[in-house]
């Protein structure tokens, strides 16, 4: 079986009206396929809301990392097996 990885998160500003905003951006997968999510988070100048997004992006990158790792360890294992 073949799985694609993809990998990817962010934070972005938006702005409304003279505000700034920002967004967490990342990829989940639903329904089989991967879909890039976009949550909001609140105003940019908001020091709980960029503590939020160090957060958020920390804990994505650690999740993809096991994520990843699993991927790596049994794909090894596949290979090792079929000789």
């Amino acid at each position: 079986m073949r799985r694609t990885v993809q990998i990817g998160c962010g934070v972005y500003e938006h702005d409304v009206r003279g505000r700034s905003y920002l967004y967490f951006w990342h990829y989940e997968s639903l329904g089989g396929s991967r879909r890039q999510i976009k949550e909001y988070l609140g105003p940019a100048e908001d020091r709980e809301t960029r503590s939020e997004a160090i957060r958020l992006v920390d804990a994505y990158y650690r999740k993809v990392a096991r994520e990843l790792e699993h991927l790596r360890k049994s794909t090894l294992s596949g290979l090792a097996r079929a000789r």
